[in-house]
């Protein structure tokens, strides 16, 4: 198998990019490097065949014995370009992968463009029977969709939305949010994204949507429409102290979940609400892997209504998919159909219960 390089200083991106690798069912040996002397000796010390280095460690001490390693002791090189335009690419052949996007880690794109430069490079082989197997679930998972809408979940009116996304996901999050007329309950985001970018990503999030959006820890939720949870920790979510059922005010608090690799996690995020009797509209978005189908489960369990996006226009099916077969009651629709049913599910008490009155 070949062996591949994976260096950068930041581990959501190193893991982000070991996992689109294996979702695209590629066979390799990743090796991974942190810093730049790190990476450099590793590219001396051992035979790769293609390094995927983050732009950002070439500017950094030891860069220049990064670069002159990269030219020396590599095939191939693919460079994430995490910093300013800067000129040419530093090492002749090297295919560049734009990774941000307005100033924000953009693993959607990276996603997009990962699989197009490796054809490219046919450094990797498919594994033709995975893939396959893969395929075949993602088809099973879209016969399963019906044309005609399925009876909502929802009973009353949702008392506040919960999205979650990861690979694909800040595109998909502000196309929602931009058909969204302004909500008439609190959103909150769960976008698998390290602890200092979501701070970035709510700013751009405000821009792109045009509503009031801010970054959210643990404590009282903010009043603000839309809230992104904070990055690299995992949240429960319940009524704040004296707040009863239709209460306004919702508290958060940070745990930590074992063995969970993407933060925050929305399968707790969902579970915690509906089980603490919050009435929920779970919106899962493209991503990787099935966070959030356990938890749309639950919501759905405690007479919540769940949206995912449509296969098609996912950079990653996964999430969705996986949410699809675990939740067989959920609505698969487009992001303006989301929009639609969204504003349908938490119009007020009269108007909300009669426009779900129709749909059933």
């Amino acid at each position: 198998m070949p062996s591949v390089l994976l260096a950068s200083p930041s581990t959501f991106l190193r893991i982000g990019l070991t996992q689109q690798l294996r979702r695209q069912q590629r066979r390799f040996v990743p090796v991974e490097a942190v810093t730049a002397g790190e990476a450099a000796r590793v590219l001396a010390g051992r035979a790769i065949d293609l390094a995927i280095v983050d732009d950002t460690l070439l500017g950094e001490t030891g860069g220049d014995l990064l670069q002159e390693a990269l030219t020396r002791h590599t095939r191939q090189t693919l460079l994430i370009a995490l910093r300013e335009p800067c000129g040419p690419p530093p090492i002749p052949g090297t295919i560049v992968i734009a990774g941000r996007l307005d100033g924000v880690l953009d693993m959607g794109g990276i996603a997009r463009a990962l699989d197009d430069a490796l054809d490219a490079l046919a450094v990797t082989r498919p594994a033709r029977r995975a893939a396959t197997q893969q395929a075949t679930a993602v088809k099973d998972a879209r016969a399963s969709v019906r044309p005609d809408p399925t009876r909502p979940n929802l009973t009353r009116p949702a008392e506040i939305i919960l999205m979650a996304a990861s690979t694909g996901g800040p595109g998909a999050l502000a196309a929602l949010l931009g058909r969204m007329e302004p909500p008439q309950v609190p959103i909150v985001i769960a976008q698998h994204m390290p602890a200092d970018q979501t701070a970035a990503f709510a700013r751009h999030l405000a821009v792109e949507t045009r509503l009031s959006v801010c970054e959210c820890g643990a404590g009282q939720l903010p009043s603000a429409q839309v809230v992104v949870l904070r990055g690299g920790a995992d949240y429960r979510l319940r009524r704040a102290a004296g707040q009863g059922s239709g209460g306004q005010a919702y508290w958060l608090s940070t745990i930590t979940v074992a063995g969970n690799t993407f933060h925050p996690c929305a399968d707790l995020l969902f579970a915690s609400a509906a089980e603490a009797g919050i009435k929920v509209a779970a919106v899962v978005l493209s991503g990787m892997g099935e966070d959030g189908a356990r938890g749309a489960g639950i919501v759905a369990a405690h007479g919540g209504g769940v949206l995912v996006q449509d296969f098609d226009s996912c950079v990653v099916p996964g999430m969705p998919a996986a949410t699809r077969a675990a939740c067989p009651s959920a609505l698969v629709a487009s992001l303006s159909g989301i929009a639609g049913r969204l504003a349908r599910w938490t119009a007020p008490s009269s108007r909300g219960a009669a426009a779900m009155a129709e749909e059933t």
